[in-house]
């Protein structure tokens, strides 16, 4: 295994030189900014990048290559094919893998985020294989990229914007904004399909992401400005002062606050406000790997009739690979939309993004702040565009 470490003024020039020194297998194993030398190096920040070139895996791959290049000619067989999925050698399928190992593909998007956020670095390295992009496309690219936007996503959007920006003048950014605010508004549309409001509304999550101030927020709203008959129910008796924070909440808005202990006692709550336009779930904050603790919360929500709607409420300042992974463990509760708070904490919103791409749902709420009932603003296709193309700059306040 070779080693090297590489400084550069920028990810594009570090990839050109780990190219020209170790070749195209090279990867990028870490990346860092670090002080340049001298005493003018103090005020100048570098960028250390250290790549990897494992020559005996090289040599094997040129060996094996040489190896099917002869076999095929004389009529041979390859010595390896795909089928049924699983990797035949000789004729021979390979040993499948069933029961445990099955992985849903939100764990498989999980395990690959480490590896994408290498490949976010490294997106514009196009440039050294021939197809380089137009300027304004590797601005945008890197925009996004510094959003925190998925690899393949940035991918996807600026392959369709690219015939839309015309041969030079100072406007092309501006076009190339556009193209990717309609295009990402398209990408999202699907997800806000059929996205009424259920009457009994249950919020979900892991702990510290703000379910009870969004609740409160969302029940103020109604009960305030649309003037709904609004009731609040709790579940949430584990953490300490969970209640009479709610408590406070329901008196202030003025609304009926019931707290239940058991499905049953949901049941019973539910039926006691049947005329209630809105009934406002509150719920325990779950460690998301324990599975016994998100299954004892399943059957509280089993006990809520239709129409009804579980919303997910995540933190924005969360890392994406984190993000997918309570995605994933959470899916039990059948949640089908999702809350991002703490909007105002992070810099970089194309979390929001990626998880409406992936598990194709709805993000129609974002919080941006501990005021009640202000800071929280409805998410439909377009905002969520602005959102990630502006960096949150509009905040969730701002307008269509």
């Amino acid at each position: 295994m070779r080693i090297k470490r590489y400084l550069a003024r920028d990810m594009q020039e570090a990839v050109a030189l780990i190219k020209q020194d170790m070749g195209p297998e090279a990867i990028i194993i870490s990346c860092r900014r670090v002080r340049g030398r001298g005493l003018w190096g103090f005020f100048v920040r570098q960028l250390e990048v250290t790549a990897a070139l494992d020559e005996r895996r090289v040599e094997n791959a040129v060996a094996q290559s040489a190896v099917a290049a002869g076999s095929i000619g004389t009529g041979g067989h390859p010595p390896a094919a795909l089928s049924g999925g699983n990797i035949v050698a000789g004729g021979q399928p390979a040993p499948s893998f069933s029961g445990g190992a099955a992985v849903t593909d939100l764990a498989l998007r999980r395990e690959l985020a480490e590896v994408k956020s290498v490949l976010h670095r490294l997106a514009d390295s196009r440039q050294g294989s021939g197809t380089q992009e137009k300027e304004p496309l590797l601005k945008w690219r890197r925009v996004l990229a510094e959003m925190e936007v998925e690899a393949e996503i940035i991918d996807e959007l600026l392959a369709a914007v690219e015939k839309e920006v015309p041969e030079g003048g100072p406007e092309q950014s501006e076009i190339v904004e556009v193209a990717l605010l309609n295009r990402i508004t398209q990408m999202v549309e699907p997800c806000y399909q059929n996205n009424g409001a259920g009457r009994v509304i249950a919020f979900i999550g892991p702990t510290g992401v703000g379910k009870t101030t969004t609740l409160a927020k969302l029940a103020a709203q109604y009960r305030l400005f649309y003037q709904k008959n609004i009731a609040l129910v709790t579940i949430d008796t584990y953490r300490i002062g969970a209640v009479e924070q709610l408590r406070s909440y329901a008196e202030i808005i003025g609304v009926p606050l019931e707290v239940v202990l058991t499905p049953q006692e949901m049941r019973q709550a539910l039926e006691s406000h049947a005329q209630a336009d809105h009934i406002l779930i509150d719920t325990a904050g779950r460690p998301s790997k324990n599975l016994e603790q998100v299954l004892e919360l399943k059957t509280f929500l089993e006990a809520i009739p239709e129409p009804r709607d579980i919303y997910l409420v995540l933190s924005c300042n969360t890392k994406y690979r984190d993000l997918l992974r309570v995605a994933e463990d959470f899916s039990r509760l059948n949640y089908n939309k999702l809350i991002f708070t703490k909007l105002d904490e992070t810099e970089s919103p194309g979390v929001v993004l990626n998880l409406i791409k992936h598990l194709g749902l709805p993000a129609v709420y974002v919080t941006n702040g501990q005021s009640v009932p202000d800071d929280i603003d409805t998410l439909y296709p377009k905002k969520v565009a602005k959102l990630v193309l502006k960096g949150g700059e509009q905040g969730a306040g701002s307008g269509a």
